[in-house]
């Protein structure tokens, strides 16, 4: 098994691929079997030409990936600029089974995989239902992956499998033999205020807490917060939902963080971005460098087996507009693992098992771990 990561900035989608193909010829040292690519929107329109030279490289690998406001890799972080980061690998041993997906999709698999890595686009594909499906029926597998970031409309965002480019739905590739995959999310809130349970909703709709209105209950956490805080309520606020119904016994570890869709005047309640259900526990959430920071660097503190490469997918929220520097993120991955090839992107939406279950995140950074099968 070997890996290598390149990370190109360039307005030219030819002169990108040209430097990210002679680092990853050069550091590989073996004719890839899969190849992960991740375009910044800034590179979007170049796209046919960095797929093309890849293919025309390397016309037996796998292809798969997406576009992104920004990417990660070789340990950097590109926001906001035309940039393309590059994973290849070498794979002896391991087989790889790639789909095409619409919403309704429910892919089936030649092999049990041990993992499934999945990139989706935002407005027209909605991944609960496909991770439910693969919990239920390939247990113990592992499905993470990443929502294209960048686009403001339907259409806005691409999908690369192979030589082509989707404009919606998602694609997948499963993983099984020589090796093993593991996922981690470090998650980029504070819980503010207490803990409560959901005792009405209607879908996405969440119209009592506690017995009472959510918006009330949002009122008054804003009247009883410190001028800092209620700024930030105005502007950083999102929601988190408990994973098991009637528990309030949890953290802020233990809660999918969702956004918060909007507001419903007539019943006086709220838009959560997840399909919710009654008595879980429900936590209002504020975007928090500092737990941001403290997350990802105990997540990767309790990593004891070091990786032969990672994924790194991290919300669009997060980077330097979170953090106020570059590279926040990658930084600390590289500092716990140096020297480790890397890549991924900034993202709509993080995917990874939590509690035992695949989850969306949101506001989230999510490693994706790769290592040779212990014998």
């Amino acid at each position: 098994m070997k890996w290598a990561s390149a990370l190109a900035r360039d307005t030219s989608g030819e002169d990108a691929v040209t430097r990210a193909l002679e680092i990853i010829e050069r550091e590989l040292d073996a004719t890839p079997d899969l190849l992960l690519v991740f375009i910044s929107t800034g590179l979007l329109k170049e796209a046919p030409i960095i797929l093309a030279r890849l293919r025309e490289r390397f016309p037996q690998a796998m292809l798969i990936g997406c576009s992104g406001s920004g990417v990660i890799g070789a340990a950097r972080e590109a926001e906001d600029v035309p940039a393309l980061s590059l994973m290849a690998a070498s794979l002896p041993g391991v087989r790889l089974e790639s789909r095409a997906l619409r919403m309704a999709d429910r892919p089936a698999f030649e092999s049990t995989p041990q993992a499934v890595l999945l990139f989706g686009d935002p407005f027209t594909f909605k991944p609960e239902p496909l991770l439910t499906f693969l919990d239920d029926s390939i247990p113990g597998v592992v499905t993470a992956g990443a929502l294209a970031s960048g686009g403001s409309s339907p259409g806005g965002h691409r999908l690369f499998l192979d030589e082509r480019v989707h404009t919606s739905g998602a694609v997948c590739v499963a993983l099984s033999g020589d090796l093993e995959v593991e996922a981690v999310v470090a998650q980029g809130c504070r819980p503010v205020g207490p803990a409560m349970f959901a005792t009405a909703v209607d879908g996405h709709l969440l119209l009592e807490l506690d017995g009472k209105s959510p918006i009330d209950a949002l009122q008054k956490l804003h009247a009883a917060s410190p001028p800092d805080v209620q700024e930030r309520l105005r502007h950083g606020l999102l929601i988190g939902v408990g994973l098991e119904n009637g528990r309030v016994e949890q953290d802020g570890a233990a809660l999918v963080v969702r956004k918060l869709v909007g507001l419903e005047a007539n019943r006086k309640a709220i838009a959560v971005g997840a399909r919710l259900e009654p008595l879980q526990v429900i936590q209002f959430m504020l975007r928090d460098s500092e737990a941001a920071e403290s997350a990802l660097a105990s997540t990767l503190a309790a990593l004891t087996r070091a990786p032969a490469a990672v994924l790194l997918f991290s919300c669009s929220s997060r980077g330097r507009a979170l953090f106020g520097v570059d590279g926040h993120d990658a930084g600390l991955v590289t500092a716990r693992f140096p020297g480790t090839p890397m890549a991924g992107l900034f993202s709509n939406g993080e995917l990874a098992p939590l509690g035992g279950r695949s989850c969306h995140h949101n506001a989230s950074s999510v490693l994706v771990l790769f290592r040779p099968a212990e014998h």
